[in-house]
């Protein structure tokens, strides 16, 4: 079966309809099919005048429809969904054109037509929408009146939407309590984005990690210490947003430590500062300064290293009072919930120290502690990040 003059996108349903009118028409002498089906055609599309033209070598007819009445210029109107901040602009931009597409493609359709190509039109319209909003369902609704069509569309977010976001901020150079206030702070700006469906968010992943870059650069523990941000969104039920800040130059970090099982070690205050060049092997220079708090005797490091791995630091120290240098081999993740590691040495002193533990979230990590100068000490040793 072959049609013309009605939108390509009506084609394949109105061929099903004459296809099935067809094939149950008698091929008997006494009957007019082609009649029969101009007559049966009429009525179903109404709207339409029907004529076939002429009949092809298979005995299959070529219909031809005609608008039998005033073409009248549907009005368009998209509806977006409660929406807020970022979520509801970009929203917005996805949308532009969507009702100069819609037009496009009911722009000849007599009105009477609307009441029988409906579920057609709702097919084509899904193509529409599953491009420009992924995961976005919608409601079509048509109201007919004698001199004017509206086209209404509803749109809705899918069963699987964003139900939570989970901000996680890592970085070997900014103190956890920075870091914690950054987290607290993302949360409600992405707020806009829960209940948004999972899809969509995919599809504006870009988007997302820019805003929460750019968030992040201007807040002031970021942009004080010229920091980099790298920014990993992964759209779920609940998201994770991964952020990886470092700086460019610095190195800051303060901690609590306290011992238990070696005898002579009492808890620690400390504090670390580097200054990274961005050179070849990422060279950082630091100073350490650790503070006993039994007796408040200070221990004072400088050193340089590198990293010859990611993540992995080697380099060289000098440490007062004792005035003798030590080899120093670090192994230390930027992500929580992962093992470190810590291997010191002086020649001079004869003392090896070493530490294996595990980092159990932003602030805290528990260690397997072992010191040796004139005879071995193990032990645990707990570390409190501020």
């Amino acid at each position: 079966m072959t049609v013309s003059g009605i939108p390509k996108w009506l084609e394949p349903a109105v061929i099903r309809s004459l296809n099935a009118v067809w094939s149950e028409i008698p091929e008997e002498v006494n009957i007019d099919r082609e009649g029969t089906l101009i007559l049966v055609a009429s009525r179903l599309f109404t709207g339409y005048g029907v004529e076939i033209k002429n009949i092809s070598d298979s005995r299959e007819p070529v219909v031809f429809f005609n608008a039998s009445e005033k073409i009248i210029a549907p009005e368009i109107k998209l509806n977006s969904p409660e929406l807020r901040g970022l979520a509801l602009e970009w929203f917005n931009n996805d949308i532009k054109g969507m009702d100069g597409e819609i037009f496009e493609l009911i722009k000849n359709l007599p009105q009477s037509a609307f009441t029988w190509a409906d579920e057609a039109l709702r097919e084509e319209l899904g193509k529409i929408v599953n491009k420009k909003l992924p995961g976005w369902e919608f409601t079509l609704q048509i109201y007919i009146s004698q001199d004017s069509t509206l086209i209404n569309l509803t749109f809705r977010p899918s069963a699987k939407m964003i139900l939570a976001v989970k901000p996680s901020l890592y970085s070997h150079t900014i103190p956890v309590m920075f870091r914690s206030d950054l987290e607290a702070k993302l949360i409600p700006a992405f707020s806009p984005l829960i209940g948004v469906p999972v899809k969509w968010a995919e599809n504006h992943r870009d988007d997302i990690e820019k805003f929460a870059r750019e968030f992040l650069e201007d807040r002031h523990a970021v942009e004080n210490l010229r920091a980099d941000v790298k920014i990993n969104f992964k759209p779920d039920t609940v998201s994770d947003l991964e952020a990886r800040v470092d700086s460019r130059d610095y190195m800051f970090q303060l901690w609590v430590s306290a011992y238990a099982g070696i005898e002579g070690r009492y808890p620690e205050l400390g504090a670390f500062f580097g200054f990274r060049p961005d050179w070849r092997l990422h060279p950082e220079v630091y100073a350490e300064v650790i503070l006993a708090l039994d007796n408040f005797s200070v221990t004072h490091r400088w050193g340089g290293r590198i990293e010859l791995l990611e993540n992995l630091w080697a380099g060289v120290e000098n440490q007062w009072p004792e005035n003798k240098y030590f080899f120093r081999v670090q192994y230390s993740p930027v992500k929580i919930r992962r093992p470190y590691a810590l291997w010191r040495y002086s020649p001079e002193l004869g003392v090896h120290e070493a530490a294996l533990g595990y980092r159990i979230d932003e602030h805290m990590s528990l260690e397997i502690y072992y010191y040796s100068d004139d005879e071995d000490k193990i032990g645990l040793k707990g570390m409190w990040y501020l």
